[in-house]
């Protein structure tokens, strides 16, 4: 079964080319891109830092003075240099600057980890094949099938071509989430409320939900959104884990990011916040839950057991914040109830953000 049609990954690549490396954007991304690149024994190949023109201002990162794009074409003139993108967007404008260098240079968008430290290299795949295979032969539909090798191939390779070979239109999900049947939305990771907006407005037949959010502003912001539709809506301020209790968050990076070690995330103003399980919200039928929790879907996952076996509810779940959910999360749903059929989908971003699996 030729799932991925890949020898080798970006970073055995760059090894092998030796070529010098530019690389775009100067957030946590890039941070983490520097930090495989010294692992690798690859850092002295960068050789620029550049930024899109109206984030270049008068500064260095990481020992780089930040340059634009021209200013780094004219600083290596006819070299030939390959660009890495250290940054996440599904903003059209944004986009569309990332092909246009893409149709001038040698670009690519490497796939580190949202959070945890497993990096999805070439020998990670061939130790999780079976796993993998498993994942595919569960695969509902071609487009599923699709978009499954081509986002392994592109986490492997940082070759966006593969990501375009995967997308799908927002709107496709619908046909997979029809099932959806009266009883409550659980939003898990509910952000602004843009995902308890779109659900309930599409199907009617929600007629409650539970919104959980654990960053605060995010959650200041869903709590109005909440009072304007028209539903009975509760809002939880809280983490979602395998069981109850308290646990610490950074408010200083990401949206609650839990104050971990193993996040691998600088820890800053920290505060405690409760922890909730699907289970503990003890609510009579469950239809539908999206779980989109900055990479504790697994975890959430273990305190949703009952629910899963009581009710079945459809579930969309995200699989790109650590590098093992793409086969786990699959693993885990299936060792819940193995009565479920599995998509996968893929909507346009870069990195491979916006990728979930759907069990309806």
């Amino acid at each position: 079964m030729n799932i991925c049609g890949t020898k080798q990954d970006l970073w055995e690549y760059l090894a092998r080319e030796h070529r010098p490396i530019a690389l775009y954007g100067t957030g946590d991304g890039a941070d983490k891109i520097i930090s495989v690149l010294e692992k690798a024994g690859l850092k002295d190949l960068i050789a620029a830092v550049f930024a899109s023109d109206g984030f270049v201002r008068d500064r260095m990162f990481h020992g780089f003075k930040v340059i634009s794009y021209s200013e780094c074409c004219e600083k290596f003139g006819d070299q030939n240099f390959i660009v890495l993108v250290c940054f996440g967007s599904s903003r059209p404008e944004v986009l569309s600057q990332v092909a246009k260098i893409k149709s001038e240079r040698e670009l690519y968008v490497p796939d580190v980890p949202v959070y945890g430290t497993n990096l999805f290299t070439r020998l990670y795949f061939e130790s999780n094949i079976k796993d993998i295979e498993e994942v595919y032969s569960r695969m509902e539909d071609e487009t599923s099938r699709t978009c499954f090798c081509n986002y392994l191939s592109y986490k492997l390779t940082g070759d966006i071509t593969y990501l375009e070979n995967a997308e799908s239109d927002p709107d496709d999900e619908f046909e997979l989430l029809q099932g959806i049947s009266g009883g409550c939305f659980i939003d898990l990771g509910a952000y602004y409320g843009d995902t308890l907006t779109r659900y309930l407005n599409k199907f009617p037949c929600l007629k409650t939900a539970v919104a959980v959010e654990p960053e605060r502003h995010s959650f200041k912001k869903l709590t109005a959104c909440a009072e304007e539709l028209n539903a009975d809506i509760t809002c939880i301020n809280a983490l979602v884990g395998s069981r109850t209790g308290t646990e610490e968050v950074s408010d200083s990076r990401g949206r609650g990011t839990r104050a971990l070690p193993a996040s691998n995330v600088e820890i800053r103003n920290k505060r405690t916040i409760d922890v909730v399980t699907v289970d503990s919200l003890s609510i009579d039928k469950v239809s539908f839950i999206k779980f989109d929790v900055e990479g504790s879907e697994s975890d959430a996952l273990g305190g949703a057991v009952n629910t899963i076996r009581k009710d079945r509810p459809v579930m969309k779940i995200a699989c790109y914040h650590r590098s093992e959910d793409v086969f786990a999360i699959v693993k885990k749903v299936l060792e819940i109830r193995d009565d479920y059929k599995v998509y996968m989908r893929h909507t346009r971003c870069i990195p491979g953000w916006d990728t979930d699996f759907y069990f309806v």
